[in-house]
């Protein structure tokens, strides 16, 4: 993630020249792209936004207007903030005009009151930007390798959940367009807790992109989906807003969950999973709540408490049968049993 304006006052190189902040106090945390010195009044056109603009003032006008345009137009291009050394043009303070002007266009304006060679700061934190986006890399490089061999293996949407919430440390769940969990895993959170309501609040979360966050939720929503059809939503709760990393990570896990889905010869829907994975984990004791797998049931749209849950079984008499009868066979029973899964929803018992 890139450094923002209170790392850079906090590097050596800046701190010698005792910076002091006299506007934009409360914007220190903007993210700086990349250093540039300038000492043209009309250096605006040349930036592209996220520039911190260092300056000794000395070719900067006297007039009050043109001091006023000069900071407004660094603002308007998306300048993260304006560095000024006293002593060339402006001995011991900035002129109020431009105090004011960076207080009302929300730009950082901080002061040096010592001379400090621009290069100096320039080398460190570019020095430190481009170690940022190497470490980016690397780690872009290793959430590559980690979801390309689970699309390799086949891996179930519960391993590739389980291995997205290892490698961000925060919860991750897979929810169908109809907002119901398929899969989830809480990274340690409470499941009740974590799935509470999760419909209603789920509906009230609709960011705008196939990859967006959320800041009122927390919530970084990524669109789950190949073909141009989307079947679902990967959400990863954030305690703040997320680092590139942790985008890298929710689009890979979403390309690897879609991709599993395309894949699959003998497709059953990742919601019938998520019921069967739901009744062995209760028939295997894998929860060590009761409460927990109420919490994941009610999640998916299947509450336990209240309900009868009817099963079929076909049993299949004889010796295998590996002909093209006996194969057609098999895909009778088969839409014979999808027959039976469509008689227990119109009944209102879930298939499972």
């Amino acid at each position: 993630m890139l450094p923002t304006i209170a790392d850079v006052l906090a590097l050596d190189t800046v701190r010698r020249g005792n910076p002091r902040v006299v506007a934009g106090a409360d914007r220190l945390d903007t993210r700086v792209r990349w250093v540039h010195v300038g000492e043209v009044t009309d250096i605006a056109h040349l930036l592209r936004g996220g520039e911190l603009v260092l300056t000794t003032g000395i070719a900067l006008p006297d007039d009050q207007e043109s001091l006023t345009a000069y900071v407004a137009e660094l603002a308007a291009v998306g300048a993260s903030g304006l560095i000024v050394e006293l002593g060339r043009k402006f001995i011991r303070e900035l002129p109020r005009s431009v105090v004011n002007a960076a207080e009302e266009h929300g730009l950082p304006l901080v002061t040096l009151a010592r001379e400090t060679p621009f290069v100096q700061i320039t080398e460190s934190v570019h020095a430190r930007i481009i170690d940022i986006q190497l470490e980016e890399l690397r780690a872009s490089e290793q959430l590559h390798e980690v979801f390309t061999e689970l699309s390799v293996e086949g891996a179930s949407p519960a391993e590739i959940l389980s291995q997205a919430a290892r490698l961000s440390g925060r919860p991750v769940l897979l929810e169908n367009l109809a907002h119901q969990v398929l899969a989830c895993e809480t990274a340690g959170r409470d499941t009740g807790t974590l799935l509470a309501s999760w419909e209603t609040r789920s509906r009230a979360v609709a960011p705008e992109g196939r990859t967006a966050y959320d800041s009122s939720s927390g919530w970084l929503v990524t669109m789950v989906g190949a073909r141009g059809q989307d079947w679902g939503r990967l959400i990863l709760l954030c305690e703040g807003v997320p680092g590139p990393r942790d985008i890298v990570l929710a689009e890979r896990a979403a390309t690897t969950l879609a991709l599993g889905r395309l894949l699959e010869r003998h497709q059953e829907s990742l919601e019938r999973q998520a019921h069967g994975t739901i009744i062995t984990g209760i028939l295997t004791h894998a929860y060590a709540d009761p409460e927990e797998a109420a919490a994941r049931a009610r999640a998916v749209g299947v509450p336990l408490t209240g309900r009868k849950l009817v099963s079929a079984v076909l049993r299949l008499c004889g010796p295998q049968d590996d002909s093209f009868e006996g194969q057609e066979r098999l895909v009778r029973l088969d839409e014979m049993a999808e027959v039976a899964a469509a008689a227990c929803r119109d009944a209102r018992l879930p298939a499972l």
